[in-house]
């Protein structure tokens, strides 16, 4: 807490009678000023009030001074603070701990504060005296800063240092007042102050609260006290920063186009309708965009205090303050007057483009290119100009003849993480942009969110949260760690780990090679060659046949044209939907046409064409994504070299059979609401019931083959006819499951062969677990001991089992032959 001794001389205007009354009483009034970084106090300038505050007037019986802080916030009601858990007054706040009583002897309007002047601890030191000569008439003076004074907090007077702070500058910009920087870029003080000159700010912060405890016998130091406050660090290192005020290069975003016949708009007015021109994905990146041309200063373009970077090629004379801009290799050869044969042949950067020397066209003198290099996003904002050479001529295209720079200008796509990009490489594009040619750079920006790690936390390795690429592609593998990024929804965050990890491979890559491996399993047991067979027609016998060759055709143009519209999202998830349906219902349903006891051969041949022409189309769409496992799977079903040099597949519309896509949707319906029954009444799906029923809704499910599949999935006999569905559904033993619109009714009662025949379905359940303990391939016959049963079930169980002889026997053996 700095006491700042109120000066005389500023108590000649009208507005500040009160504090005149009140002087002629006190030896001294202060301004009780506070700030929670000392090492700023050297460049303090100015106190900043709030003018809807009232301040208090509150002597020091011991001494004969009186302090100003604040009293009352802009709602009158008297300001409190908490200290140790206890709400507690604002003088008991600011006067603990103090010698002397205090006691109130006036309040002021905020507005009777602006403009007084005052005497502080550093006025002697060199610097603050040249801001003192600068502006003598705003120097150490009281300003409104009603944005930045609050009442929750401080004294209510604000230590402004327009030199120190981003705040502190914006208030120092609006009231003239003079800018004092103390520090250099590594926090020592500056020469020019005194005694604290070639001392580091931030290592030693003691000394600014040192010098004022001793200078003046502690005039200026009313007390110190611990504050918690927020303060900037390095997000990687988490060093302390601090804040100075520099000389800078900027591109003025609100200066108006000089036009030949007229007055034209400013940058940032143009740049405006620019970003207009550009399709945004999602949509809601125009309104970032446009929020941040809005809000923005001037383009700062230039870095202090690098060495690798663009060099700016600006040329600054020093004697007469112009500057001008070099445009290309060219002119700077024409302009260079000194240093041209050490810099040709070398890249331009530091250090050969500094040999370089121009003469300034207005006074003559030899001058040389600014210090700076320029800001990273300036040069990358150039890429839709400086990228082009064109392949004839081997110039850059766009400051030639353009001709080719138009073939390509501008681009239909790009895509970064938006969080930052709004306000980096997608604004630098349309800046260079909008000032070279008036139009948008590209057509299409995909903004995508930011990748996290599983515990939702930016990845950090001090928080262990952080996953080493190479070690994220060994242990993940590429291709899972493809499909975890192309089925993110890119708005939202992705939370990413090895976790997510094992999920995406269960749900998609094991799916999928699971039934690539059916796919072989079986048609090796087949000896089912694809070179002998034609699937050039649409004549499907098979209900599942045609609904995923339907689904397959539809596939094929959903992720055409989501490509074709940069959406890799939903082509994406439209593949993994795909092959949750390909496996979870047709592969389950068709496992008995293939099987090695499937009797109709042309069943089994067809059955097995359509997987195979599913794995190879379903290899092709998923070659833009992931590039391993489809070119595995592609390469052996075909034979030829590579997934990646084959034709994209066709649509064909001929195939697709809307009506039955949306019947077998009403079919899995159904299925969902039968398993869910079954479940609810702890029966298993063995145990095989007699009748079902469904109820009718808009959604009429008519196709008897898809009921068909319902009655197999479910393993119910039939389905009641309709004119007898009534009297079925009142039956104490029928039950029903209701799932979004889609109800089931099941008789749950089990007569006697019902039981006989689930126990059957129980026995050749054990038998196929037994006979892979034997290690049985699926084609070994088997003989069975099986305990007493009816023998009208030993052809049933034969069949399923691929068995030979059958004794009945006390209990279930499997012997090999």
């Amino acid at each position: 807490f700095l006491k700042l001794k109120i000066n005389d001389s500023s108590l000649s205007q009208d507005a500040h009678k009160v504090i005149k009354k009140f002087k002629h009483k006190f030896k001294n009034i202060y301004l009780l000023v506070w700030t929670t970084t000392p090492w700023t106090i050297p460049a303090n300038v100015a106190v900043g009030i709030n003018t809807k505050f009232i301040y208090g007037i509150w002597e020091n019986k011991g001494n004969d001074e009186a302090v100003i802080i604040l009293e009352k916030d802009e709602n009158l009601d008297n300001v409190k603070r908490i200290s140790g858990n206890k709400e507690i007054s604002m003088s008991e706040y600011i006067f603990s701990g103090i010698e002397g009583e205090f006691k109130k002897t006036e309040e002021v309007l905020g507005t009777e504060l602006v403009g007084l002047h005052y005497n502080a601890p550093f006025d002697s030191l060199p610097l603050v005296k040249n801001a003192e000569k600068e502006k003598p008439n705003t120097f150490h003076t009281v300003v409104n800063g009603s944005e930045i004074v609050v009442s929750n907090e401080g004294t209510g007077l604000l230590h402004i240092a327009p030199g120190a702070g981003k705040e502190d500058f914006d208030l120092g910009k609006r009231e003239d007042l003079p800018i004092i920087s103390v520090i250099t870029d590594n926090a020592t003080y500056m020469d020019g102050m005194g005694e604290f000159s070639g001392k580091n700010a931030k290592k030693h912060p003691e000394i600014i609260i040192d010098y004022l405890r001793n200078y003046c016998q502690g005039e200026y130091l009313l007390k110190t006290m611990y504050f918690k406050h927020r303060y900037p660090s390095c997000w990687r290192c988490k060093t302390e920063l601090v804040w100075k005020v520099t000389h800078e290069w900027y591109i003025a975003m609100d200066r108006k186009e000089k036009l030949k016949v007229k007055e034209g708009k400013t940058l940032r007015q143009q740049m405006v309708k620019t970003a207009k021109m550009i399709r945004w994905m999602p949509e809601f990146g125009l309104d970032r965009e446009l929020d941040w041309l809005k809000n923005m200063n001037d383009w700062l373009i230039s870095k202090k205090n690098r060495y690798w970077g663009l060099a700016l090629p600006i040329y600054e004379c020093n004697k007469c303050g112009n500057f001008e801009v070099i445009g290309s290799f060219e002119e700077l050869k024409n302009r260079a007057v000194l240093g041209w044969e050490k810099f040709k042949g070398n890249s331009p950067h530091k250090p050969f483009i500094d040999e370089v020397m121009i003469e300034c066209s207005k006074c003559k003198e030899k001058i040389g290119r600014i210090d700076d290099v320029g800001n990273v996003w300036l040069d990358a904002g150039s890429v839709p100009f400086s990228t082009y050479i064109d392949p004839k001529t081997k110039k850059l295209s766009y400051t030639s003849d353009k001709e080719y720079w138009r073939e390509w200008f501008p681009a239909d796509f790009i895509t970064e993480s938006f969080p930052g990009q709004f306000k980096n490489w997608f604004y630098s594009m349309i800046a260079m942009s909008t000032v070279l040619e008036k139009r948008n750079p590209y057509n299409t920006v995909l903004g995508y969110a930011s990748m996290l790690g599983e515990d939702g936390r930016p990845m950090h390795k001090s928080w262990g949260n952080a996953i080493e690429f190479n070690e994220g592609a060994d242990k993940i593998g590429v291709d899972v760690m493809r499909w975890i990024f192309v089925t993110q929804d890119p708005e939202q965050n992705i939370h990413f780990g090895f976790r997510k990890a094992d999920e995406t491979r269960r749900k998609f890559h094991l799916i999928l090679w699971n039934v690539y491996n059916f796919f072989v399993t079986y048609a090796n047991l087949a000896k089912w060659d694809s070179k002998n067979t034609s699937r050039s027609n649409n004549n499907y016998s098979n209900i599942l046949d045609k609904w995923i060759i339907s689904l397959l055709n539809q596939l094929i143009g959903i992720v055409e044209k989501s490509l074709n519209d940069f959406d890799s999202f939903t082509a994406a998830a439209s593949i993994e939907s795909f092959v949750i349906d390909l496996s979870q219902w047709y592969i389950r349903r068709s496992r008995d046409r293939v099987s090695i006891r499937a009797d109709n051969q042309t069943d089994k041949d067809q059955c097995l064409e359509v997987i195979y022409e599913i794995l190879v189309t379903l290899s092709k769409l998923l070659a833009p994504f992931i590039p391993y496992l489809p070119e595995e799977i592609f390469t052996s079903l075909t034979g030829e070299k590579s997934v990646h040099l084959a034709k994209w597949p066709i649509t064909d519309d001929n195939k697709i059979d809307t009506s039955l896509m949306k019947q077998m949707v009403f079919a899995r319906k159904l299925v969902e609401s039968g398993h869910s029954l079954r479940k609810e009444y702890k029966i298993k799906t063995r145990q095989p019931l007699s009748s079902a029923w469904h109820s009718e809704t808009s959604n009429k499910l008519e196709n008897e083959k898809v009921l068909d599949l319902v009655l197999q999935e479910l393993n119910v006999h039939k389905w009641i006819v309709k004119k007898d569905s009534n009297k079925f559904i009142k039956k104490p033993s029928v039950v029903s499951k209701n799932i979004d619109g889609f109800e089931i009714f099941l008789d749950i009662n089990i007569d006697k062969d019902l039981l006989e025949e689930g126990q059957v379905r129980d026995i050749i359940r054990q038998i196929q677990i037994k006979r892979k303990e034997l290690g049985c391939d699926l084609a070994e016959k088997i003989d069975l001991v099986i305990p007493k049963l009816n023998n009208k079930y030993f052809n049933l169980i034969q069949r399923e089992t691929i068995a030979g002889q059958i004794i009945q026997g006390e209990e279930l053996k499997v012997i090999r032959k």
